[in-house]
């Protein structure tokens, strides 16, 4: 197609025209347009001609130029108004020329743009910013004198363009003495951080963090400062901390705006897409008045009150951003679909407003519709405000330069896996439902974004489903995709890829499970379930390959190790090492170093430092029963876990001596208290448990402990010294424990007067018992008069008994002791009890 022609004429309504060709709507064919206006950026009158066939379109081109020229225009040259313009007395004029003139990037405007620029800075005009700014883009080293001089000044908007003119001219040495120069408008504390970050390796989202954090410390109002200069610094670290800063200030304040914009201006010179998407949201979806307050001027250093950020600023603001956004497209096409992208992706929902008749909730937003709607009939621009025009969407794509999108389709990735509107998601699922092999496009990292998309935005549009589909064909079993998995790994998957990953992992560990960049990563995976079965089949593989073994347990040692940059961050490693690699490590460790480890080390190192120590068997002794105990009382798991090793490996020590184990099964965790249980139950036998151990078992005050117990008292019991158990339990003040004896004194009580004699103690616990319970002492009665009706002996002694208990009861016990009393003295009238006996069958009346 024949390229543009522009014309010009200093009279009549129309001074400028523009005569260019667009495609015809049939196959090989052409329209010559001719375009007028007052103004080289309002042609709104002209005409179309054609359509033409293409190889005679040129001759209808120079007959609609000729035409133009017969009306008195001329053809523009390329850039010689621009130049001309340089020359205005108007100072708004000549910046606008020198803003499009850097936009051009010719090198044969160089020697005009610095003269006039030298006239600038002598006569301190404001066009001598974007003079310098025009100069940087060029990237013509003969400004670099000119630009580290700007760069020096003190006044802000001087020096951001001498600044960011020398990062576009490459100028390491003029830039190193900003960067000194910057560093002494930080704060010393600031400053310190800055330097302790950038030496540390630490990642770069720890140390932004880091640096955010001591700017929060800080004045609030030096935060658009600090932020201005951690911006001109330019480093990933300090660029990061810019954004973050930015992201949670309220930047329309006295103290923030002017440094806001300042940054905004910078990230257009650079042409830096994700901070010129932060600032050019916000002032899109800005509103309010904005505040009166004094503020100084950056001119001539006067203190006067104005308004800060106001509507007339927001307007102009807008249409800036507007601006670059096409100017981009014009300019650096390649450039203009990732910086739309980094801005759609920052709307929200709630930065929607009350629809109002032909408005809708974003009609204040020029910035969103010009990227979305400007090519749409729904929609038409009344100021700087979209309308609903009514109009139905028919042909063409509404968005601005579809054929950009086209060309920078990994920004549509980046729409899709960050949008937070639905407005934008739409955009994006568009694009993907409009070429289906878009996908197939994608790069594996590109792909991997994709999962971090909304799953309430995806909701219905198969989105994750046809990302898992596309890196299900992707991947190899015999050679894993270690860039798909381990990004895959470090965060929650929506289901479709969850169980995606998880049959990866599974049927590739025979080679990922050889691979260091695999081992050291997927262990790591934030899903528990995604992270065993990461476990599940490391264990797998080295408990199947002794090779395999050597040659992982160093790394894992090495790693254990280590100090956890978080605690945990070494869990599952430390589970692969106990279940797999113990033998390997004993082998490169000595007491010595164990010991040192167990002191030293953090939780998840101890774990396998106390299992290494229990295989040796000698834990115990070595550590000491104190310390075993109080590391099987740890509040963190890990470290309970290296205890409980330790006492697992001296179980043959622990059959003789089982002390330990008493201690261990009060513990106030269940991890350790089930441990000792087990032993107790299924490894320790009466022997070594003893009576004292039982007993000691049952005279806890913990009730599992007490229950287990019982258990065991009722397992060995026949191995025991029946009348010597029940005598001690019978003297524990727990009711569960009276109950507990009372019901192994009526199956294991030997007959006679001695043996009951023996447990009197316990008679009159539970008779005697100011808050009894019923069922027990109700028990108790009825096991001593069945006792009693056996023989003399027994009788006297039970008798004994209830009588010295008759005239402390209620009513209903009364009754049953009489009862009692009466029975056996019907059974045997030669003993004597407090109540006389008449005649059969006796009537109680209750106390005298």
């Amino acid at each position: 197609m024949t390229d543009p022609v522009r014309l010009r004429r200093e009279t009549g309504d129309d001074r400028h025209a523009v005569v260019s060709v667009a495609p015809g709507t049939a196959a090989g064919t052409g329209l010559v347009r001719v375009a007028r206006g007052a103004t080289a950026t309002s042609l709104s009158g002209g005409n179309v001609y054609g359509p033409y066939p293409l190889e005679g379109i040129q001759e209808a081109f120079d007959l609609a130029v000729a035409a133009l020229e017969g009306e008195g225009f001329s053809v523009v040259v390329p850039g010689w108004d621009l130049l001309n313009d340089l020359d205005s007395p108007d100072t708004a004029r000549r910046g606008r020329a020198a803003v499009r003139l850097g936009w051009r990037r010719r090198p044969a405007d160089v020697p005009k743009l610095l003269d006039v620029a030298r006239a600038a800075l002598d006569q301190r005009r404001t066009d001598a910013m974007p003079l310098v700014d025009a100069l940087g883009l060029i990237g013509d080293a003969r400004a670099i004198p000119m630009a580290r001089e700007m760069a020096e000044k003190k006044n802000l908007a001087w020096r951001r363009s001498g600044v960011e003119a020398l990062r576009n001219l490459g100028d390491a040495e003029g830039l190193a003495a900003a960067r000194e120069r910057a560093l002494t408008r930080l704060s010393p504390e600031i400053a310190s951080v800055l330097a302790a970050q950038e030496d540390s390796t630490q990642s770069q989202s720890n140390g932004a963090a880091a640096l955010v954090a001591s700017v929060s410390a800080e004045d609030p109002r030096k935060a658009g400062l600090f932020a201005d200069v951690l911006y001109e610094l330019g480093t990933p670290l300090t660029v990061s901390a810019t954004r973050t800063i930015l992201g949670r200030a309220q930047l329309g304040k006295p103290h923030l705006w002017r440094y806001a914009k300042s940054i905004l201006k910078r990230a257009m010179l650079r042409r830096d897409a994700e901070t010129f998407g932060l600032l050019a949201h916000f002032v899109d979806v800005a509103g309010g008045p904005g505040v009166v307050a004094k503020v100084k001027s950056g001119l001539d250093g006067k203190t006067q009150s104005m308004r800060v950020f106001g509507t007339k600023t927001q307007g102009y603001m807008r249409r800036a951003c507007a601006r670059h956004l096409r100017d981009l497209a014009r300019w650096e096409p390649h450039r203009y679909a990732h910086h739309a992208a980094a801005t759609l992706v920052r709307y929200e929902v709630k930065d929607a407003r009350t629809p109002k008749g032909r408005r809708g909730a974003f009609a204040h937003c020029l910035v969103l519709g010009r990227i979305l709607f400007e090519n749409d009939p729904r929609y038409e621009l009344r100021g700087d405000r979209w309308m609903a025009t009514g109009h139905k969407l028919v042909g063409p794509r509404p968005e601005a330069h579809p054929t950009l999108w086209d060309a920078g389709r990994e920004s549509y990735f980046l729409v899709l896996a960050h949008a937070k509107l639905p407005l934008v998601f739409a955009f994006g699922i568009a694009a993907l439902d409009r070429d289906p092999e878009l996908l197939r496009t994608a790069t594996n990292r590109q792909l991997v974004r994709l999962t971090h998309a909304s799953p309430e935005l995806a909701a219905g549009t198969s989105l994750f489903a046809r990302v898992a589909s596309e890196l299900d064909r992707r991947f190899d079993a015999d050679s894993p995709p270690l860039d798909l998995m381990v990004p895959l790994a470090a965060r929650r998957l929506p289901v479709e890829l969850h169980e995606m990953l998880l049959q990866w992992i599974t049927s590739s560990a025979s080679s990922w499970s050889r691979r260091d960049e695999a081992v050291f990563q997927l262990p790591l995976a934030v899903d528990t379930e995604v992270r065993r079965a990461v476990v599940n089949a490391m264990i797998d593989a080295l408990r199947a390959d002794a090779s395999l073994r050597a040659e992982m347990a160093p790394g894992f040692l090495a790693l254990l190790r280590e100090p956890e940059p978080e605690p945990g961050r070494h869990a599952a490693f430390a589970i692969i090492a106990r279940e797999a690699l113990l033998e390997e490590l004993a082998g490169a460790l000595d007491l010595d170093a164990l010991l040192a480890w167990i002191d030293t080390g953090d939780p998840s190192g101890k774990s396998v430092a106390g299992a290494l120590l229990g295989a040796r068997g000698d834990g115990i002794e070595v550590l000491g029963r104190d310390r075993v105990v109080a590391m099987c009382e740890d509040e963190v798991r890990a470290v309970r876990a290296a205890g409980q090793a330790v006492v697992l490996g001296a179980l043959p020590m622990l059959r003789d001596d089982p002390s330990i184990l008493f201690a261990l099964a009060e513990s106030a965790w269940d991890d350790t208290r089930d441990l000792a249980f087990r032993l107790l139950r299924e490894e320790i036998d009466l022997v070594a448990l003893g009576l004292e151990g039982l007993v000691g078992l049952c005279d806890s005050n913990d009730p599992e402990v007490q229950a287990l117990g019982r258990d065991l008292v009722v397992r060995h019991f026949d191995e025991l010294d029946a009348e010597e158990v029940l005598h001690r339990l019978s003297e524990h003040p727990s009711r569960e424990m009276r109950r507990f004896a009372l019901g192994l004194m009526h199956v294991h009580l030997r007959d006679g007067f001695v043996p009951l004699a023996r447990l009197e103690g316990y008679f009159r616990a539970v008779l005697f018992d100011t808050w009894p319970s019923r069922p027990l002492k109700f028990g108790t009665l009825a096991f001593l008069l069945e006792r009693g009706l056996r023989d003399e002996g027994q009788a006297r002694f039970v008798v004994d008994v209830l009588s010295s208990v008759l005239r402390t009861q209620t009513r209903g016990d009364f009754e049953r002791i009489v009862q009692a009393l009466a029975r056996l003295q019907i059974a045997f009238p030669e003993i004597e009890t407090p109540i006389g006996v008449l005649g059969l069958p006796m009537t109680v009346s209750g106390p005298a």
